[in-house]
């Protein structure tokens, strides 16, 4: 897809920007901990000095002279050992045993250094030296005495320490702030016993390190070598971040063994004074990049005061198509066939008299062009389909019935009505279809491309979704019932990859669609990377804070017919369209003639019931690699001649 990649720029730059900002503030930490060592080296040779010559009323000039004349090469030896064994870029206030011994193999080393010069100074000048070895032997330890001082003060003279009792949950905070503070302080329960170990910051680690008497460990970026250093439980994330950061915190513990939940950002003291509530992170967090924005200005002035039909209002799609409209101030015909959906899509709406909701089957085509012209809609946006492929393979003629003789029935009816535009939801399984959901939808495609080349009055295009997240039967609903039940979440293969989208960016993709079409044309969003199935479900039941394998399993039950193992969004090349994340897409069709046979034929055969034979004929002409506007018969397709 020709797509402008203006965006990834600047979020380069930002990432660069950011690296150098928490860089720079690192090496401002680091000189600090270096100035501090130096005195304090300075500090206990000068004391090692002092004492050893205690007992004869002070130190003889001679060995005063060579000692201040030398100490800064003694000095610098310390702090290369010390660079060189990783004493510094750690935040010691939470240091482990292995940290400890980076110090004292530091010291070790830079006394042995300091030794091994005086005493080859003293096999070159035949001098006494520059120092007494017990000097140096003195100052290497009162050294690492000190320098494990500053380090480890929070354990040495702290008198709040994070003890490791059973049934505790050893939790690490993400954020800075207040709420973070609070809940370290506060955020201990009966039922959720929390010890918090310290803190990561999101900007970087310029901030203080301590925070409500404990440390700030690391930067956001760290969070998984912190959770395994501190053999961390649950990270709960207290400030406000953006999606990006979200997305990031649960790819980095994807494979880790800790739980991930979320502080809600206006949070209540109770009583007691612990929190209200720390909830899971949501649905919306599950989309592996970053959400696609339409800009909704062109189809606001498009809607504003307009009627419009919505066809399966009552669905997911439908229900926040039908919201969205009335916040264009659209006048909206809510149509469905279901009285239950209808009724709860009801509900959810603004109890406003520019909804009005229509029981009317796409089916039934006198009752459907009876209330078209009643309604005299001057839009439509057809979201009416059968899209469960599982079921579809088992009733293929219902598929035929609802997805291509519906849309059949919806495009005669608005050409009836004098509609302006006509938007289709499609479907990426109509690329090169395996399902009978599939090839259904890709020949209501081809309905709407054959409407657009015979009426000139009426605008057509149709948009292509892949799943959407939290949609009604779909992937995510089911996973989340599952681990509710506490498992086990099924998948089909591990391999398996699907295009996501959230409900907002199918929605914002059918209204740009309309704004954008002129004809004819098929709208592809630029979903980024398809997902691994397999990595959804892990995405998931983190985002439960819950951890895969150990809380809830994953098993594979294997394909299911008409399941793909990868969906493509076109077989043709995309082209650029007004939208920089909105590709086009002009797949051929057969012509008028044509296409009337095929509809009659498919009708037929599903109103039969001959299963066996309408399959194989869905999927050859929806695979049918058809010439724009091409006459061909059924009888003249050599693979469909059993149905000639």
């Amino acid at each position: 897809m020709e797509i402008a990649r203006t965006e990834d720029l600047h979020d380069g730059q930002r990432d660069w920007r950011l690296r150098l900002a928490q860089g720079l503030a690192r090496v401002r930490s680091d000189v600090s901990f270096a100035l501090i060592d130096a005195l304090i080296v300075v500090t206990a040779y000068s004391a090692a000095l002092v004492l050893r010559f205690i007992d004869v009323q002070g130190v003889p000039d001679n060995w005063a002279r060579n000692f201040l004349r030398y100490l800064p090469l003694v000095v610098i030896v310390h702090l290369v050992a010390n660079l060189l064994f990783g004493a510094y870029g750690h935040v010691w206030e939470y240091a482990s045993v292995e940290e400890a011994m980076r110090l004292v193999f530091s010291a070790m080393v830079a006394s042995a250094v300091v030794i091994g010069g005086i005493l080859a100074y003293r096999s070159i000048t035949e001098q006494p030296g520059v120092m007494p070895l017990t000097v140096v032997a003195a100052g290497s330890l009162l050294a690492l005495g000190g320098m494990g001082a500053v380090r480890f003060r929070a354990r040495l003279f702290s008198f709040k320490r994070i003890e490791d009792l059973p049934g505790r949950i050893r939790t690490l905070v993400v954020g800075t702030g207040r709420s973070a503070a609070e809940l370290a302080r506060h955020g201990s329960t009966r039922e959720h016993p929390r010890d918090v170990v310290g803190f990561v910051t999101l900007d970087g680690m310029s901030q203080p390190r301590r925070l409500a008497g404990l440390p700030v460990l690391a930067a956001f970026g760290d969070i998984a070598e912190v959770v395994t250093d501190f053999e961390v439980d649950e990270v709960v994330v207290a400030d406000p971040v953006s999606d990006e950061h979200l997305r990031r915190l649960v790819d980095d513990c994807m494979h880790i063994d800790v739980g991930l939940r979320i502080l809600p950002s206006l949070f209540e003291n109770s009583g007691n004074g612990t929190l209200r509530d720390i909830r899971d992170l949501q649905i919306d967090d599950l989309l592996p990049r970053q959400s696609v924005l339409a800009d909704l200005a062109g189809a606001t002035e498009l809607l504003a005061g307009r009627r419009v039909v919505v066809t399966g209002a009552g669905g997911s799609i439908g229900t926040e198509m039908v919201r969205q409209l009335l916040e264009a101030d659209a006048m909206v015909v809510a149509l469905d066939q279901d009285e239950t959906l209808l009724h709860d899509a009801m509900l959810t709406w603004p109890q406003t008299e520019a909804v009005e909701p229509v029981l009317c089957d796409i089916r039934d085509l006198n009752e459907l062009t009876r209330t078209m012209k009643e309604q005299r809609p001057e839009l439509v946006f057809h979201a009416a389909a059968l899209k469960h492929v599982p079921i579809l393979e088992k009733f293929p003629g219902q598929a035929v019935k609802t997805n291509v003789v519906g849309t059949a029935n919806l495009l005669r009816a608005a050409q009836e009505c004098g509609v302006s535009h006509f938007v289709m939801i499609s479907t990426d399984k109509a690329v090169h279809p395996g399902s009978v959901l599939g090839a259904t939808k890709r020949i209501a495609e081809m309905l709407v491309q054959s409407a657009a080349a015979t009426d000139a009055q009426t605008i057509y295009s149709s948009v292509r979704f892949g799943n959407v997240l939290g949609s009604r039967g779909s992937v995510v609903p089911t996973f989340m019932q599952q681990i509710r039940r506490g498992g086990p979440v099924t998948i089909t293969d591990p391999e398996m990859t699907r295009y996501f989208m959230t409900v907002g960016e199918a929605i914002g993709l059918v209204l740009q669609g309309a704004a954008l079409a002129e004809n004819g044309e098929v709208f592809v969003l630029d979903m980024g990377e398809p997902a691994r199935i397999e990595e959804l479900a892990h995405r998931m039941i983190r985002l439960a804070g819950l951890v895969p394998g150990r809380d809830i399993e994953v098993v594979v039950t294997g394909a299911r017919p008409g399941e793909k193992k990868t969906e493509i969004l076109s077989v043709e090349p995309l082209q650029p369209s007004r939208h920089p994340k909105i590709g086009v897409t002009r797949p051929g069709y057969p012509g008028p003639a044509t296409m009337h046979d095929i509809l009659e034929t498919l009708h037929r055969e599903a109103e039969a019931g001959r299963s066996d034979q309408l399959v194989p004929l869905l999927h050859a002409i929806a695979r049918q690699e058809w010439e724009p506007d091409e006459i061909l018969h059924l009888v003249e397709m050599e693979e469909l001649a059993p149905w000639a």
